[in-house]
């Protein structure tokens, strides 16, 4: 099927999809639903009330004597309350009908008005839930090739935008179609031929109006690539302020904002452009159509006698009094492209296949009891570019692995394989025989423990951050972990110890110490498996001190893997796997790779050969 073939279809894929939402709120909507047609019913009754009403006012008979719908139902409503011999008592009844009516009307406007308002919020709070939640089953690549911004966008953004879908087919266009509908009946009831040329005007306004729509449609959509574009570069930048202070960069920033905000401020104006074209056009055929209805009702009373003014002035109230729904109606599709545009991007989301749709695991594993084995691993982020290519080894319970090579030799890839954050091209890995891929997810990473460089902190007290997840800890096994870390005693010292708000990435702790609450984290959950990017290279000696008394007690007892940076601290690792371009092209301990001199020896002497270097140029 072709893209705009597509894209034509989309309202017909959106509006059942959203629609799904609605069901969890069906009283709200069945109420909303029926109030609606109330008013509407009684909005085109106190119209007809005109009729008795002229009729006494110019002396003719109370009530028009010929059938129909309208003079029927004015003869079983008002027509108790009508005196021919009492005219200013006939209009004073018929007037407190009137407005014992309107204030009816009006009572059921006020509470459809309210119970749609509620439906619009839940309905919007139940498709970012349902949003955010399978965003959180996305699998890593997804989040690797997407920018922040647009995720944001769509979760806040995109998701209230869909709201005006709601607003116009369940509140305003229900309530406007039915006055539209019983205007019609009553027309109808009072004039056949004077209704057929009154309706002439839809379908000229909906031909008008379609070309518009088509563009409105593409229009919104291209806007909400636009603001999440926005969003990104301003999530970026306030990100790496930093970085862009340092750099003298604020220009740059300055100018790269003003582009994009350019861009979004120029579609809104051809969009704004587009919408506004279906007042006018709607508005303009309209009156043109009251108008000869106009001349024809005249022929119809003056001409040709067949029918009495105090029904033409009803009818051409009307008439006049249906083009604002009318044109509510010709609208709901020029406003609705928005929240359409919106809900396509929110469904692009949720249409992404989640790790659980993919997980095929139906085992559970409580323990790591004896090995975890690489067997001919391939993995490829993208065909023809492997990242690691037929890589074996075993892992014995208890052992520290050190994992070294250049920058882009598959470390990183090589870890994210163990928690199944990406699968394998090829090749497989078990854990004591079973291949990971039988195991739940659930059950795997619970098995798996994460402390990275670039340590995760939540803007949440120190409490929440070390028992993250949302499990029950209690004080103590909480006061534990932080000792193990030696980060009970910096806590303590905060203005509210545990409870103590962190800021924004845990901006009010040191590097040193947002390293040590990770790794308090990781001694909580107490995982067999533990991954380790190493922690200490960006610190000062006495914050890298602590921190490396932490991690020796977070490695007993544990199968590790470590990511090394600096060689000098996994000399003492039971086995160091050396990668190069994505192979495993040696093995063996830190003596063991020095007496080969291969690419382990390289890298060391380049590492130590340098730093020597440095220290002797500084002494001389």
């Amino acid at each position: 099927m072709h893209t705009a073939e597509m894209r034509a279809r989309a309202p017909l894929r959106v509006y059942p999809r959203l629609l799904r939402f609605l069901r969890p709120h069906t009283w709200r909507m069945a109420f909303t639903v029926v109030t609606n047609i109330v008013a509407a019913v009684l909005d085109v009754f106190s119209f007809t009330l005109l009729i008795p009403f002229l009729s006494a006012l110019f002396g003719e008979p109370p009530l028009v004597d010929k059938p129909g719908l309208v003079n029927d139902l004015l003869a079983l409503t008002v027509g108790w309350f009508l005196d021919p011999a009492d005219q200013m008592g006939s209009l004073l009844n018929v007037i407190l009908f009137i407005l014992v009516v309107i204030v009816l009307k009006n009572t059921l406007v006020w509470l459809s008005g309210q119970l749609g308002a509620q439906l619009q919020e839940y309905v919007v709070r139940d498709l970012r839930n349902a949003l955010y939640a399978h965003l959180q089953r996305l699998p890593m690549p997804w989040f690797t090739s997407a920018k922040v911004g647009q995720v944001i966008a769509r979760v806040l953004t995109d998701t209230q935008n869909t709201k005006a879908v709601i607003t116009e087919l369940i509140t305003r266009s229900l309530m406007s179609g039915a006055q539209v509908v019983f205007t019609i009946v009553a027309l109808v009831s009072m004039s056949w031929k004077l209704t057929v040329v009154s309706l002439v005007g839809a379908p000229l306004i909906t031909v008008a109006l379609l070309p518009v729509l088509r563009k409105l449609r593409k229009g919104h959509r291209r806007l909400g690539n636009q603001h999440g574009e926005l969003t990104s570069i301003v999530q970026e930048a306030v990100a790496g302020i930093r970085l862009v202070k340092a750099f003298r960069a604020e220009p740059y920033e300055t100018e790269r904002f003003t582009t994009a905000n350019n861009a979004l401020a120029r579609g809104n104006v051809k969009v704004g452009r587009l919408a506004m074209l279906s007042q006018p056009v709607t508005e303009t055929l309209g009156t043109l159509v009251a108008v000869v209805v106009l001349w024809l009702g005249a022929r119809l009373v003056l001409v040709d006698g067949t029918m009495q003014a105090s029904e033409l002035i009803p009818f051409m109230v009307l008439v006049m009094r249906m083009l604002q729904p009318l044109k509510q109606l010709a609208q709901v599709p020029t406003v609705a492209q928005q929240s359409l545009a919106s809900a396509e991007r929110v469904f692009e989301v949720i249409d992404a296949e989640s790790e659980v749709a993919r997980d095929r695991g139906t085992r559970t594993a409580s323990h790591f009891e004896h090995e975890l084995v690489f067997e001919g691993v391939h993995f490829a982020y993208e065909e023809g570019a492997e990242a690691l290519r037929d890589v074996s080894f075993r892992a014995q319970r208890g052992e520290v692995i050190a994992l070294v090579g250049p920058s882009g030799a598959g470390k990183t890839t090589l870890v994210d394989l163990i928690p199944r954050f990406v699968e394998p091209s090829r090749g497989r890995i078990t854990i004591d025989g079973v291949d990971i891929t039988e195991l739940r997810l659930e059950s795997l990473r619970a098995l798996t423990g994460i402390v990275s460089q670039d340590t995760v902190l939540f803007n949440d007290t120190v409490r929440n951050n070390i028992a993250f997840g949302g499990r029950a800890f209690t004080d103590a096994q909480l006061e534990a972990a932080a000792r193990a870390a030696n980060a009970h005693d910096f806590i303590a010292a905060l203005p509210q110890g545990y409870d103590t708000p962190l800021g924004e990435r845990g901006a009010r702790l040191s590097g040193g110490q947002r390293q040590r609450l990770a790794i308090a984290r990781a001694l909580l959950l107490d995982p067999p498996i533990l991954i380790l990017d190493e922690a200490t290279s960006a610190l000062d000696v006495e914050s890298e001190r602590l921190v490396q008394e932490a991690i020796d007690r977070l490695l007993a007892g544990r199968t590790v893997f470590v990511i090394a940076h600096r060689l000098s601290t996994i000399q003492h690792a039971d086995r160091i796997l050396v990668l190069e371009r994505g192979a495993l092209v040696e093995s063996g301990t830190h003596a063991e790779l020095l007496a080969r001199g291969g690419t382990y020896a390289r890298l060391h002497g380049l590492q130590f050969d340098g730093a020597r270097t440095a220290v002797a140029a500084e002494m001389a």
